[in-house]
């Protein structure tokens, strides 16, 4: 999204660590992102979702923004200090969205180890080594309780995000269920605060985990269609078939089956060239695809986030530490 924060990153210039570990020293490196943090997304930004009808913000942070503390037995341990004062950008961020009446719900994006082996993750060696690593598990952990005890009274945090895409691994439920009884202990605040899990992937799968709670435990699904081969080819006319059909009959059975903790928190307009490719009025064809996907997420779940990435939107809203997506979010119950 900001290509010159990566101008001299070291190694494949395609992560987090990559920014922290160039530059020349870790001063510079600092210095450079939080050049960055002050300036791509400022308070501004919030008062004019305010005014126009947005009432939630997911906030997507890396386990590094937590600051050195939290660092020690990861690839940021030598470069600890370039996140002294990142903690306090994610505080200033969640007190501008209070002071415009606007909801944060704080994602954990990138976990210790890595959840998924992605750049988003904070490493560019796509390894996953967050599930075979007991002490990346209590790590973030750790970190989701700590993330807990600070926000759990702060009136506008709505949520707690434990892991954004994860790549399903066997012990995956079993993390979620000792994470949420971490969180859970920490405080009487905590006991209630909204707990979200993203799902994989796997829809079916983590209604099923999500329905045996008794908890306020949400399911977070994301919808993307340029990512697979049959995506990137189907045209953009039959994927919104697909969005006003298929794919509205599971969101609403799944939602119905787990009292409506469901939301969508990720999804864009986003279609490939080959998508558009057979269309006569592409962008009639777009905004088609678009205005369904609102329509059905609004109408078969709980809320919806649109991840966006173009000034065509709001403006360019992803940030490589701090991002914010624009959320239009029902209340969910329990």
């Amino acid at each position: 999204m900001t290509p010159s924060v990566f101008d001299c990153a070291a190694g494949k210039k395609l992560s987090e660590v990559d920014i922290a570990t160039g530059w020349g020293s870790t001063t510079s490196a600092r210095a450079v992102l939080e050049r960055h943090w002050d300036t791509f997304i400022t308070v501004s930004d919030f008062e004019y979702l305010a005014s126009i009808g947005i009432n939630t913000v997911r906030l997507p942070i890396g386990y590094w923004s937590l600051g050195p503390g939290f660092l020690a037995g990861t690839p940021f341990a030598n470069v600890a200090d370039v996140y002294q004062n990142s903690w306090s950008r994610v505080i200033r961020a969640i007190n501008w969205a209070g002071r415009y009446g606007i909801g944060v719900l704080i994602d954990l994006h990138g976990a210790p180890g890595s959840q998924n082996g992605e750049p988003h993750s904070g490493v560019s060696d796509h390894q996953i080594n967050l599930f075979n690593a007991p002490e990346n598990m209590d790590k973030t952990i750790n970190i989701l309780t700590f993330i807990s005890r600070t926000f759990a009274d702060v009136n506008n945090v709505v949520g707690l995000e434990l892991l954004n895409e994860p790549q399903y691994n066997s012990v995956l439920e079993d993390f979620y269920t000792r994470a949420i009884d971490a969180i859970r202990s920490t405080s009487s605040a905590s006991d209630l605060l909204p707990i979200y899990v993203h799902d994989g992937f796997d829809l079916e799968r983590f209604s099923a985990f999500v329905s045996k709670r008794s908890d306020f435990v949400i399911q977070d699904h994301h919808s993307y269609f340029v990512f697979t081969p049959s995506d990137m080819e189907e045209p953009a006319s039959q994927h919104t078939n697909d969005v006003t059909h298929g794919i509205a009959s599971s969101l609403a059975s799944v939602s119905s089956g787990q009292r409506c903790n469901l939301v969508v928190h990720e999804w864009s307009c986003a279609l490939t060239n080959q998508s558009l490719a057979g269309e006569s009025n592409k962008d009639q064809a777009r905004k088609g695809f678009c205005s369904a996907q609102m329509k059905v997420y609004q109408g078969t779940t709980a809320g919806w986030a649109f991840w966006c990435k173009s000034h065509i939107f709001l403006k360019k809203v992803q940030m490589v530490v701090l991002t914010l997506s624009s959320v239009h979010e029902r209340r969910v119950r329990s």
